[in-house]
């Protein structure tokens, strides 16, 4: 009898975290789509469709998309009550955790402050807010402006206090700063901003114009703190004489 009624119970917990996992598959299959529709130039927000023609891989993807949009949003019991659960639980787990939201352009070197990939435990929030409370017929095209994503996630807040104190005074013992300029770097809101610095200059050539774009960087990000760092970077690059750039995994030019 006993084993019998062990048997049960495992059958019914293997049941529930098999559903737990389907859940969040399902959630996380939702941006993956999105992201594959836009890839195809599919963006149902704007009624737009790079190609009129019809084409069987974008239309599969599009139709896969809105028919689990329509899952979600016809259950609203099953996946408002298991993000609820898991937004109370595994905050931590599901910060350290993220995916690719929107077409990354242009591709960079940076990490801290990615505009195109999303912390799983803010997808969860986007889909909260915008499908099961909003009632949207598709997921937003971005994710920043909606107000409910915690921007921490997306500043290397949560980095160690030793790995981010460490990066602060390389870089100021490094370049000649400011006042305004040393506070920036020390507001803890602004760590992204210092880690992305270090990473850049961890993994780019030490020249003289990677130099100067750092000391650029930094006295743009105190004038304007909307500025990401990618986004000068790719002024830096292709918009600039970028001949003396050089990563350090590729050989010097002949």
């Amino acid at each position: 009898m006993r084993n019998i009624f062990l048997i049960i119970t495992l059958s019914f917990i293997s049941g529930a975290a098999f559903a737990q996992d389907t859940i969040a598959h399902d959630l996380r299959k939702l941006a993956h789509l999105k992201l594959w529709c836009e890839v195809h130039g599919v963006f149902p927000n704007q009624k737009e469709f790079s190609d009129r023609k019809k084409d069987r891989g974008r239309d599969s993807l599009f139709y896969q998309y809105v028919s689990l949009i329509a899952k979600v949003k016809k259950s609203p019991k099953i996946y408002l009550t298991y993000i609820n659960k898991v937004l109370k639980e595994n905050t931590d787990s599901l910060r350290k955790q993220e995916m690719v939201y929107k077409i990354p352009f242009p591709p960079t070197p940076l990490y801290y402050y990615n505009s195109y990939s999303i912390k799983i435990i803010d997808l969860y929030r986007v889909i909260k807010y915008s499908l099961l409370e909003r009632d949207d017929d598709y997921l937003p095209e971005n994710f920043v402006d909606l107000g409910v994503i915690d921007p921490k996630n997306y500043h290397g807040y949560y980095e160690p206090e030793p790995k981010r104190e460490a990066a602060i005074k390389y870089i100021i013992k490094r370049f000649s700063l400011n006042a305004k300029e040393k506070k920036f770097l020390r507001d803890e809101l602004n760590v992204g901003y210092v880690m992305d610095i270090k990473n850049f200059l961890d993994t780019c050539a030490q020249t003289a114009e990677n130099e100067l774009f750092i000391r650029e960087s930094i006295a743009s990000f105190v004038k304007d703190k909307e500025v990401p760092l990618d986004g000068l970077y790719f002024y830096h690059r292709h918009l600039k004489d970028t001949e003396g750039y050089m990563p350090r995994d590729k050989e010097p030019r002949k």
